[in-house]
């Protein structure tokens, strides 16, 4: 399913995440919801070709910021990648889409969508892997990344089976995402854990209710916050795949394994 909405001139910005905004009614722009069916349609070389003209003047107002822009496989309609995650644009810049494209014509229906994301987290967890706290397994086979927040009980859950993870290859990499935001206990403490002279130690800690040496120094955790926003994150732990796929909440070591080999 989509959500349509017009931009119209005279709109004012938004205060908050557009994700916020369209799952509630809307005073100034028109919702609407339609279903998409791509009856015999491919995607074709040139759909992968990026865009450099669109007009971004709406997004930007709306408080996107547009990180690239290539044609989607729906002729007239942009698949846009912005600070807030995927959405699509009209050629004229002045209707925004969210939600799913799914190809229909082959025995089951495909997620363009999901595609276009799970390589969006691929590249952009490739660029931030050295600054994530890494629990590396001795035998590894799988390489995780969870966002994390140490005042999460299932954080702390799947930190107490680590060595589990371990021992079936599963190479742990944490990163921030404190759940109140920029600020509070967790955003704190994410700062005191990667200011730490041990990180691995202070995560442990902090997830044990133990007390860790509050650092200074300059760290990623605004980042990894951004980035988690960026991936569609809603709640810790969020963990991604290899492949880019994104699986909300904690797993026991076994049916992680399971997922992982799907």
């Amino acid at each position: 399913m989509l959500n349509i909405i017009r931009a119209h001139d005279k709109m004012a910005p938004m205060k908050h995440s557009y994700w916020n905004q369209v799952k509630r009614p809307m005073k100034t722009a028109v919702l609407k919801t339609i279903f998409v069916v791509m009856f015999g349609l491919a995607m074709s070389v040139s759909s992968a070709n990026e865009i450099d003209d669109l007009d971004t003047s709406h997004l930007q107002r709306m408080g996107f910021a547009v990180e690239s822009v290539r044609e989607s496989s729906i002729q007239g309609l942009y698949e846009v990648i912005t600070n807030q995650g995927l959405i699509y644009v009209s050629r004229d810049g002045q209707q925004l889409m969210s939600g799913r494209i799914y190809d229909i014509t082959g025995p089951q229906p495909e997620n363009l969508s999901d595609i276009t994301l799970n390589s969006m987290r691929r590249d952009n967890l490739a660029e931030q892997a050295d600054s994530a706290i890494e629990f590396k397994a001795k035998n590894e086979k799988y390489v995780v990344s969870v966002f994390t927040d140490p005042t999460c009980g299932y954080c702390r859950q799947l930190h107490q089976q680590m060595d589990s993870y371990l021992d079936a290859g599963i190479t742990i990499r944490y990163y921030a995402w404190p759940r109140s935001g920029l600020q509070g206990s967790a955003f704190n403490q994410l700062n005191a854990i990667w200011c730490a002279t041990d990180p691995k130690d202070a995560m442990t800690r902090a997830k044990s209710d133990k007390s860790i040496q509050q650092g200074n120094c300059v760290t990623p955790v605004q980042e990894h916050y951004e980035l988690g926003q960026k991936f569609g994150v809603r709640g810790t732990p969020a963990l991604v795949l290899a492949d880019g796929r994104m699986l909300p909440g904690y797993l026991p070591p076994s049916r992680l394994v399971q997922e992982l080999n799907k």
